[in-house]
C-alpha cells in the first residue's frame, strides 16, 4: 500500500485502531514524561543542582530555542505555523524557583549565543517596536508577570493588543495623528512567572475579552528543598549542552519544512476530532502544531513521526487540565471567588480532606469566616458534600 492510501485509511479509522495515548499517572496535573532530546538533558542536569521543577526548565528551554529558530521552521502545512510559545511559570511562592528558571535557562542560551535576544521588561508598544528593529526574533521577560499586565491598564497603551496580534501573526499596525507603530517580521516570544494567585486574580475583562489567556501556555509546579548550598554545574556538562545546543541550530540552519507521517497524522486526526469545543481549549490546536515542530527540533528527528505526536498530545491534554484549574477567576467578591475555587480544585483533585482543601484554596489568605462562607453556600446549593467515614469533601 502507498503512502497515499496508507494515509486515507488510517483517517478513515483513526477513531478504531489509533487511539492517542495519556499520560500514565493517574493525576492528570503531572507534567507528562516527555522530558527528552536537548531540553531534557539542559532539565536534567540544571535541576539535578538547583531547587527548580524540572519542567520548567524543559518548557524555558524549548522557549528559548522557539524564539531563535521561529523563521526558519514550519511544518509543511498551509498555515505554517511558527513554534513561538508565550509561556508563564506558576508556582505558589518564591520556594517554587520560577526566576530561577527564566534566569538560569535565558542566562544559558545568551552565554551560549550572539545572536540570542531577550528583553526584561516593556512599557509600551513602542518601545518594543524600537527592540524590534533591531532583531526581529525577541523573547519578552517578565519576572513578574504582573508587570507585563499593568503595563498593558495604563491608559492610551496599545501594548496588549500589539502582543494579542503578534502572537499569531508577524505584523502590527497602530498610526494615530501622534504616534506610529508599524511592525513588520516580527517574532514575538514570551516567557513569565508568576504566582498562581496572582495571576489567578489579576484580570479584567480588557484581557479575557479579546482571548488574551488562551494565548498564554501554563506550566505551574512545586519546587522542594534539596540542597542547602548548591554546587556549580561543571564546565564539562555545561560544554555537552552547549554543543546540543549548535548541533540543532547546525540543522536548521536553512529554512525547513516538517513533513508529517501518516500514522503520526491519524493520531494528530483523532485528537484533534475529538478536543472538546470550550474555553478552556481554545487555542490547543494552535499550541500542538507550534510543539510539534519543537518537539522534532528537540529531538533532532527529520520529520513529524507517531511518537512526537504521542508526546505532544500529551501535553496538550495536561494543559487542558491545568487550564481547567487556573482559569482566571472573574467572580464578584471574596465568597464567589473561593466557591469558585473550591469547585475547580475538587473537579481536578477529587476528594480531599478539609485541611487539604484549605491549602489549595488558600485559606489563610482570605481568612476562615470566607471559607466556612463558601463551604456552607456550596453545600446548601447541593453542589458538595462532606463524607463522614473518609473525612473528605467531594463534588455531588
Amino acid at each position: 500500500m502507498d503512502d497515499f492510501n496508507l494515509r486515507e485509511t488510517l483517517l478513515a479509522d483513526s477513531k478504531k485502531v489509533i487511539p492517542f495515548t495519556k499520560p500514565g499517572d493517574p493525576d492528570p496535573l503531572a507534567f507528562p514524561e516527555i522530558m527528552t532530546g536537548a531540553a531534557g538533558e539542559f532539565a536534567e542536569v540544571y535541576s539535578a543542582a538547583l531547587e527548580v521543577p524540572m519542567h520548567f526548565l524543559y518548557i524555558s528551554y524549548l522557549t528559548c530555542l522557539g524564539s531563535i529558530i521561529a523563521h526558519k521552521v514550519t511544518l509543511n502545512s498551509e498555515i505554517a505555523p511558527q513554534p513561538r510559545l508565550f509561556v508563564v511559570l506558576l508556582g505558589e511562592s518564591a520556594d517554587d524557583r520560577k526566576s530561577t528558571a527564566l534566569n538560569k535557562t535565558t542566562g544559558f542560551f545568551r552565554d551560549t549565543l550572539t545572536d540570542f535576544q531577550a528583553c526584561w521588561g516593556i512599557g509600551s508598544a513602542e518601545g518594543l517596536q524600537k527592540l524590534m528593529e533591531q532583531s526581529q526574533n525577541l523573547l519578552l521577560c517578565f519576572d513578574e508577570f504582573k508587570q507585563f499586565i499593568s503595563k498593558c491598564r495604563i491608559d492610551g497603551s496599545v501594548l496588549l493588543p500589539c502582543v494579542n496580534t503578534l502572537f499569531e501573526s508577524n505584523r502590527y499596525q497602530n498610526i494615530t495623528s501622534k504616534s506610529e507603530v508599524n511592525l513588520e517580521r516580527a517574532y514575538l516570544s514570551m516567557l513569565a512567572a508568576s504566582t498562581v494567585q496572582t495571576y489567578e486574580r489579576t484580570w479584567d475583562s480588557s484581557f479575557t475579552d479579546i482571548g488574551f489567556n488562551n494565548r498564554l501556555f501554563l506550566v505551574p509546579g512545586s519546587g522542594e528543598k534539596k540542597f542547602s548550598f548548591p554546587k556549580k554545574i561543571s564546565f564539562e556538562d555545561k560544554a555537552k549542552l552547549r554543543d546540543r545546543l549548535g548541533a540543532i541550530l547546525r540543522a536548521v540552519a536553512e529554512e525547513t519544512e516538517f513533513d508529517i507521517t501518516p500514522e503520526a497524522e491519524a493520531l494528530y486526526h483523532n485528537w484533534y476530532m475529538n478536543l472538546e469545543r470550550t474555553i478552556h481549549a481554545k487555542r490547543l490546536d494552535t499550541y500542538s502544531l507550534r510543539f510539534m515542530i519543537l518537539l522534532a527540533v528537540n529531538e533532532r528527528r527529520g520529520r513529524i513521526d507517531r511518537d512526537i505526536v504521542d508526546k505532544v498530545v500529551q501535553l496538550m491534554d495536561w494543559q487542558l487540565e491545568v487550564r481547567r484549574l487556573h482559569d482566571p477567576i472573574d467572580a464578584d467578591g471574596q465568597a464567589a471567588k473561593t466557591e469558585e475555587k473550591i469547585r475547580r480544585t475538587l473537579r481536578a483533585k477529587g476528594p480531599l480532606t478539609d485541611r487539604d482543601l484549605k491549602r489549595h484554596v488558600h485559606a489563610d489568605r482570605t481568612g476562615l469566616w470566607i471559607y466556612q462562607t463558601a463551604i456552607r453556600n456550596l453545600q446548601a446549593a447541593r453542589e458538595i458534600r462532606w463524607m463522614k467515614v473518609e473525612k473528605q469533601w467531594q463534588l455531588f
